[in-house]
């Protein structure tokens, strides 16, 4: 989680330097939206059939986890981005 939190902070105050943060901002949702739903998973599992009940706040986690990959770009957008920047970058496009 915490490296979530950093990489996150860490594109925000490239965002506030004005620097290109396309790439950068794909590969974050991306890997925070995928690595949300391990976690959310594992917590499920770990909660065996009460991860499902809605008595246990894990199971709202784990249906916006899922939705978290189809938000702003779906995670197949997210790294078509991220492939169209780094052609970019080594002069192929």
């Amino acid at each position: 989680i915490y490296n979530m939190e950093s990489i996150v902070y860490r594109t925000a105050a490239d965002y506030d330097l004005k620097k290109p943060i396309s790439q950068q901002s794909a590969f974050v949702k991306l890997y925070c939206s995928e690595a949300l739903d391990n976690i959310a998973d594992l917590a499920v599992q770990v909660h065996g059939g009460m991860g499902y009940s809605k008595e246990l706040p894990i199971e709202r986690y784990y249906r916006d986890s899922r939705i978290n990959k189809i938000f702003e770009g779906t995670n197949e957008i997210q790294k078509g981005i991220i492939a169209r920047e780094v052609i970019k970058k080594n002069g192929k496009m």
